[in-house]
C-alpha cells in the first residue's frame, strides 16, 4: 500500500494526473515484488535456510556460471587457434610443392620468391602454435578452477539439505503418544485382557 502511494505521489508530481495513476501501478508492481520476496525469504526461513546460506548459494552459482562461460570461451578461442595453425600449415606446404615443381622447372627465382613467402608462414605458424599452448595452458587452469568451484557448489548443497533436513526433523518431534505401534492394536487389546 505505501508503494502504491508513493508511486501515487511521485508520478503526480512529475507527470500530473495521468502520471499519479502511472506512478501508482508502478508503486504497486514494486510493493507486490517486494511481498513476494518477503513471502520467499519467509518460506526459505521456514525450510532452515538463513539468508546468509541462500547468499552464499546465490554467489557460488553465479561464479559458476561465470567459470563456465569462461571456459567455453578458451575452449573456442583454443579451437580457433588450431584451425588458424592449420590452415598455415597447409598453405605452407602448398607452397614448398609450388617451390619443388618451380625448381624442377628450372625457375629459380619463382622458387626462391616461394620459399621466402613459405618463411614467412612458417614464422606466423611459429607464433599460432605458441598462441595455442598458452591457450590450451589457460584452458587447463580453468579447467581445474570449474572443478574447485564446483565441489564448493557441491559442499554447500551439501549443507543447504542438510540444514532442511535437520530443520525437518526438529519441525515434526517425534514423540513416543505420536509414534506408530508396530504391533496391530486389537492383538494388544487382547494381551491387556490376559494380563487382567
Amino acid at each position: 500500500v505505501g508503494e502504491t502511494a508513493a508511486g501515487a505521489i511521485l508520478g503526480g508530481l512529475v507527470l500530473g494526473p495521468f502520471g499519479a495513476l502511472f506512478g501508482a501501478q508502478i508503486g504497486s508492481s514494486i510493493g507486490s515484488k517486494r511481498a513476494s520476496e518477503q513471502s520467499a525469504k519467509d518460506g526459505m526461513k521456514e525450510m532452515g535456510i538463513t539468508p546468509e546460506m541462500l547468499e552464499m548459494a546465490e554467489d557460488i552459482g553465479a561464479t559458476l556460471d561465470r567459470a563456465v562461460v569462461g571456459l567455453n570461451a578458451s575452449k573456442e578461442s583454443l579451437d580457433s587457434q588450431q584451425s588458424y595453425a592449420r590452415r598455415l600449415q597447409g598453405t605452407i606446404d602448398d607452397l614448398f610443392d609450388k617451390a619443388k615443381d618451380a625448381m624442377a622447372a628450372g625457375d629459380e627465382e619463382k622458387a626462391r620468391t616461394l620459399l621466402m613467402e613459405k618463411q614467412g608462414q612458417t614464422d606466423r605458424l611459429k607464433k599460432a602454435l605458441s598462441a595455442c599452448l598458452l591457450e590450451k595452458k589457460r584452458m587447463e587452469k580453468m579447467t581445474l578452477n570449474v572443478g574447485a568451484i564446483e565441489e564448493r557448489a557441491m559442499e554447500i548443497d551439501s549443507l543447504l539439505r542438510r540444514s532442511v533436513s535437520a530443520k525437518s526433523m526438529q519441525d515434526i518431534n517425534l514423540s513416543e503418544d505420536f509414534s506408530l505401534s508396530i504391533e496391530d492394536p486389537l492383538l494388544q487389546k487382547f494381551r491387556d485382557l490376559e494380563k487382567d
